[in-house]
Parts: structure tokens; sequence; C-alpha cells
């Protein structure tokens, strides 16, 4: 009744011209497909069945309220909503990205048309599905809520197979199940219509970054899961070649590619934080995301570094669910405008994660909001550093003397350099993976500098430090070089 009430008083309004006209012009956007809340569903997680992209959920929030009736809820709170609510989901881009292919295509293949063919499909009870715009929906049993769906994704192309024209695309169905499956089907024409020629399953929750047709042969580029990867998260790069055989399609090649574009991994690489989002529009973004870093390790725990404290904490994993639990962590006092306990507290509140290009987004509890981070790149070639500590030969790390400034530069030449505090120097350096070997050259010309006192010994500390280096890790604001015994060498921070 509220709507209607609404509508009442803009109707007023405008008789009495309290408004302008083009309110008039506003029409409610357009619904593909109602969706029935189930229990545990949260608005992200519905954005993301629909459109693979969590942060797609304001799309549903402005379709249901721009509805002018009862028929769809208002949502006032976007973390709030109850079993039972039917939502309105309003269209994606997916058929937008189809029709631009429009005109490559051979007659009776277009894009609108293999939108609405019929497809084999083992997911349904019938054996067939017939796509009505690109989707198709029925409850998994009678009377049920859960619904199997069927869609076509933005994966097409169009050659010639065994001398026919053909179409290849790649339909996405979610039987109702935690699985998310990926199928290629080859369509030709038959009376001026798209008609099934063969498919296969190509898996369950993997990635397809494209296909091609050509000398009679389909190549899918995709990630899927490897050996030792959860379901949720491939990351095994391949292409695998498919033919078409009388009424089969067969896979004759797969090709795992050895290369950096597969799916990245939550453990191991540093993770720089760079916004958190809240679904009540709040929004946290770090001035230095280098001051705020969390590096999840095979053994189960964090390293998180909060502005000017460190935290330990622990991890769990279930497929996609992520479990933060923060522990024991320094207690300085950060300068004013710090967002490290704000960083900890949202960190503590994670639900699952996803990625999203190369970043790391997690998912907070309740949908409350979403945490984006970025990889740290470990690359020292020509980074810049201002030593903190180095390790003077006698079991400690200790700070450079006051009024001194030690530096090391990285080339991208191989070469190191930098100022000892008294002296330069310079030698090579060779990084690979984590491991770093460094031989310094004699220094040519030696100053004997008389203050502050100890800057010569420093000096040689430092340098004799370096060349013990034979490990090294950039987190966040920080570069750590340590021994082969795993005692720190020498610390540093970034230049300005």
């Amino acid at each position: 009744m509220i709507k209607k009430t609404i509508i009442s008083l803009i109707a007023i309004a405008l008789f009495m011209g309290l408004l302008p006209a083009q309110i008039l012009a506003q029409e409610p956007a357009q619904c593909e497909e109602e969706y029935t809340v189930q229990a545990g569903d949260w608005l992200s997680k519905i954005a993301e069945k629909y459109y693979g992209d969590i942060f797609a959920y304001s799309q549903i929030v402005e379709a249901n309220n721009a509805q002018s009736d009862d028929a769809y809820p208002d949502i006032a709170n976007p973390d709030l909503i109850e079993p039972g609510l039917v939502l309105c989901i309003p269209p994606g881009d997916v058929m937008a990205q189809l029709l631009q292919m429009a005109q490559s295509a051979p007659e009776g293949l277009a894009p609108q048309d293999l939108a609405n063919a019929t497809y084999p499909s083992p997911y349904s009870p019938a054996g067939s599905v017939t796509l009505e715009n690109g989707r198709f929906s029925e409850p998994v049993a009678p009377g049920s809520a859960t619904e199997i769906t069927v869609k076509v994704t933005g994966n097409l192309a169009y050659g010639e197979l065994n001398g026919t024209p053909g179409a290849a695309i790649v339909l996405v169905s979610d039987p109702g199940g935690s699985g998310t499956f990926y199928d290629l089907h080859v369509m030709v024409n038959q009376n001026g219509q798209p008609a099934s020629a063969a498919s296969t399953t190509l898996g369950d929750r993997v990635q397809i970054n494209s296909i091609t047709v050509e000398n009679n042969q389909i190549a899918v580029d995709m990630v899927q899961a490897g050996p030792d990867d959860p379901l949720c998260c491939p990351s095994q790069h391949v292409i695998k070649t498919f033919e078409l055989q009388g009424e089969q399609l067969v896979e004759i090649s797969s090709q795992i590619v050895e290369d950096n574009t597969s799916s990245p991994q939550l453990v191991g690489p540093v993770w720089l934080w760079q916004q958190t989002l809240m679904n009540n529009d709040d929004k946290f973004t770090p001035d230095n995301p280098g001051n705020y870093t969390a590096q999840f390790k095979e053994d189960g725990t964090v390293a998180i570094q909060a502005d000017c404290n460190r935290v330990n904490a622990s991890y769990t994993l279930d497929g996609s669910k992520l479990t933060i639990m923060p522990g024991p962590s320094t207690m300085a006092a950060c300068p004013e405008g710090s967002l490290g306990d704000q960083f900890v507290k949202n960190l503590s509140e994670a639900n699952s994660f996803l990625f999203d290009g190369g970043d790391l987004v997690i998912n907070l509890m309740f949908d409350s909001g979403g945490m984006r981070f970025s990889p740290q790149s470990s690359d020292l070639a020509g980074t810049s550093w201002i030593v903190t500590g180095h390790n003077n030969g006698r079991g400690g790390v200790v700070s450079s003397i006051i009024g001194t400034e030690i530096t090391a530069d990285f080339g991208a030449d191989g070469v190191i350099s930098g100022s000892a505090g008294c002296n330069t120097y310079s030698g090579e350096y060779q990084a690979e993976g984590d491991a770093i070997t460094i031989s310094l050259l004699p220094v040519s010309i030696m100053t004997a500098c008389e203050s502050p006192e100890g800057i010569m010994e420093q000096e040689q500390e430092y340098l004799a430090a370096l060349g013990t280096a034979a490990t090294y890790q950039i987190s966040g604001n920080s570069l750590e070089l340590r021994t082969a015994e795993g005692s720190l060498a020498v610390t540093f921070e970034p230049a300005q």
C-alpha cells in the first residue's frame, strides 16, 4: 500500500503543477524473471548467480524499488531480505554482448535465434530446454522453490565444421545444488532454425576465456581446477580442442598453458587493501594501501599489517567460504585517522572470497559489504629503499644511527647501488622467486667520515649484512632480507 499511496501523491502533485513533468517519463526497470528468496540467501549471492558479479546487487535493489506496484518489495536495507520475498531480476548485458556478433552469423544462427533455441540438457528431467531471451528455468521438483536455470554466456563463435556453417556456444547451468556447469554446444541451421548437432560438458565452475572455430575444430581457452584446487578456485589454464565427429563432440587435445594468466591464489601473495564498500554506502579507503596488508599462509595463519600494528591471525577455508580469526596484536598508537581497527574488524567479518580479475574480493557476513585487495608485486627491479635496520653481526638487528641514511637501489639491469651512510657502494644482485644473492664490489675510494659517532662501523656492518642475504620479501611498505638460516639481515622502507 505504501507504493500506491506514493503514486497517488505524485499524481496529485502533478495535477497541481508541483512536480516537473519529466517524472512521468520514468519507467520501472524491466524484469527478466522473478526469484523467490531462500533461507541463507543474500543479495550479493543472488547477484553472483545471475550476473557473475557480487557487486551487481545494486541492480536488483534499483529494479525492485523502481516498480510502481506492490508486486515486488521495496528494499530499504540491502542487508535484510527475508525468505519468501519475490524479487524482480533485471536483465544483464550478456545478450547485448552476443548481439554484437549478429553481422557474422550464418543464416538461421543469429544470436537472437540461438537465445531462443532448444538445447539438450542433462540437468532437466525432460532432457532438453528451450531458452527464452537466453534463459530457461523450472522447479527442480513440482512445488519446489528451488529452480534449475540454464542461460547463454557471452562465449560464441562461428565457423565451418565438416563443411557446414555452424555456431559454437557455451551455456551455463545451475541444477539447484552447489555446482555450476558449463557446456559447449554446436548448433547448425535446420530449415531456417538452429538445431543441436552435438554437445559436451566443459566442467563444474570453470572459467571460459574464449572460444574459436577454425580448421574444422573448436578451441576453448579456459581455466579449470588443477589436481590440488578446490572446485571454487580453478587455477589450471588449458586450451581444449574439439572436433565434430558424427553426432558427438570429441575432445582431441587438452594443452596446459604455462603462463601467468590463470586465476590468482589466495595463499601466498601479499594482498594490499584497496577499499571496503559497505551496503549502506559507507566506504573506507586507506591513504596508503601498503600499510594495510594480509598474507594467507599454508599453515593456516594470516600475517596482517594494520597500519602501525601487526596482527597474528588464523583462517579456515571451506570451498569459497572464508573465516578469519584475529589473534595477538602489537598495541602501538597509530596516527590520527588510522583505519587499522576498521581493517581488522572487516577481516574478522569475512564470509567468503572470490577473484575479480587479479583482485581479491572478501565478502562480509550478512551481505554487509565487501573488501577489495590487489596483489603486491614481488619484483625488486626498479625499486628504491631506505634502511630501517641491519644485523650488526653480533646477533641483533639495530636501527640506523640518527642523522644517517643508508639506501639501496635495485636496478632493472641487475645492479644494486646506494649510500652506505658515508660512502657509496655498488654490486650485482640476482632475484628469483624469493631467493636473492648479492655480490658487492670493493669501494674504490673510501672516505673516512668522522661523525656522527659510529658511522663507519655501521657502514661495514651494513655491507657485511647485505652479503649474507639469501631470501627476500616485500610486504606492504617494507622489504626484508634474510639469511639462509632465516635470520633478519636488513630491513627497509620505500624511498620517497
